[in-house]
């Protein structure tokens, strides 16, 4: 008896220190931030009470999703982007039975097999869709393995400065473009660079709107080609610029459409938006409710058909379905490759929450690189999603109490 209560106090006491060391002890020192960009006064990542005034200003909550998404809060992402979202008209019974005759596959190798054949590739994001970067991110390395060697980036500003920079310092920074400050971006850009791409800017210059940006777009990416590319071609946009076809109104035709012409040949248009999650089911593209998947898939029937949504004349080659995501901490999605996700006590910091955890990559300049990961906290926990490496980790709150600690992930 005497022995099994020494083993009962033994087992109790070994649940004690694991359950108190469940989150890595940290140290803390005072760090005096500075944000090294003419955009922001201090840091880009405002806290969650400022974006949330602005949803009912004008296109404000187009603005407050993209600064959700910056701070790591996908759920508030989703909810601000669909603020005066409306549902979609119910699908007859003759397009339900359509659509149940393609069948789901996983879509990386899909892309992979068609890339393979063309010289230049065009995906989309929603720009307020992390995820939509993470599966770009993914697709980088076997495209690469297929001779593509260029990025082309509509996030990017043009600025010759900060493009021979990039390449340069092999990491990117909050002054390389508005929606790339966004940690999921920033990784594109940071994988990218790993891997061996070079990134081009190719926006339409200031001003240009309407069928003159989708021009200047098609032109300023098809003067690059010309004058550097030594290899494939990836182009990473947003939404409808990776329209194939008379896309119509005051378009007439998008960015992709034009860069065929010019080119005079194909490209592979993938379209990752029209199909995706909302803030709510009933807010999503009707198809969505009759999909069961665990990862982003295209729809094929029996006769090698891919399923898509098209308008009179329009069209994308490769229609990516997401799976919905999954509730936890943070998204899975955020943990591919060797990604994952750690939480940190951060009891010892001395004053008050909520506050704004920054995770950089060791040796990338802090408040000039874009950090690795971005997580507002109102707690005294955090959980980051990192690859293995060293990081320098920055937290201050809105009196702008500031303190930094470092962190190894192996």
């Amino acid at each position: 008896m005497k022995h099994f209560s020494s083993l009962i106090f033994l087992i109790l006491l070994i649940l004690v220190f694991a359950c108190t060391n469940d989150k890595p002890s940290l140290t803390f020192e005072p760090i005096d931030f500075k944000v090294q960009s003419a955009q922001w006064d201090r840091t880009p990542y405002k806290f969650h009470k400022f974006i949330q005034d602005s949803i009912t200003k004008t296109l404000g909550q187009q603005y407050a999703a993209w600064e959700f998404a910056s701070i790591g809060d996908y759920e508030q992402t989703l909810k601000a982007w669909d603020f005066n979202a409306k549902p979609y008209d119910t699908l007859s019974q003759e397009d339900i039975d359509v659509f149940k005759a393609f069948k789901a596959t996983d879509a990386i190798p899909h892309i992979l097999k068609k890339a393979k054949n063309h010289d230049v590739t065009i995906i989309n994001e929603a720009h307020h869709m992390p995820k939509h970067r993470v599966f770009t991110t993914q697709l980088l390395e076997k495209l690469y393995e297929q001779g593509y060697r260029h990025l082309g980036l509509e996030g990017m500003f043009l600025n010759k400065v900060q493009d021979s920079l990039i390449h340069i310092n092999k990491y990117p920074t909050l002054k390389n473009g508005f929606y790339t400050k966004e940690p999921q971006f920033g990784n594109l850009l940071r994988e990218a660079l790993k891997i061996g791409y070079t990134l081009f800017p190719y926006e339409a210059n200031d001003g240009a709107f309407g069928k003159e940006r989708e021009r200047q777009q098609a032109e300023h990416i098809m003067e690059y080609i010309k004058e550097k590319a030594t290899g494939k071609v990836l182009i990473h946009c947003g939404f409808a610029h990776a329209t194939e076809g008379e896309y119509g109104g005051s378009w007439e035709q998008a960015m992709a459409e034009r860069l065929k012409g010019m080119l005079n040949n194909e490209v592979l248009t993938i379209n990752q938006t029209s199909y995706d999650e909302k803030s709510e089911e009933h807010l999503e593209n009707p198809y969505r409710q009759f999909i069961n998947i665990d990862k982003p898939s295209v729809f094929i029937n029996d006769k090698g058909d891919m399923f898509g949504q098209y308008r009179p004349n329009t069209w994308f080659d490769v229609y990516v379905f997401h799976p919905r995501t999954k509730k936890s901490e943070r998204p899975k999605w955020m943990t591919y490759d060797n990604r994952k996700t750690i939480a940190y006590d951060l009891n010892d910091i001395a004053f008050d929450c909520p506050c704004i955890v920054m995770a950089f990559k060791d040796g990338e300049e802090i408040g000039s690189a874009i950090p690795y990961d971005v997580q507002e906290i109102n707690d005294k926990t955090v959980h980051l999603v990192l690859a293995k490496g060293k990081y320098n980790v920055v937290i201050y709150n809105d009196k702008n109490e500031q303190v930094q600690t470092k962190i190894e992930v192996k």
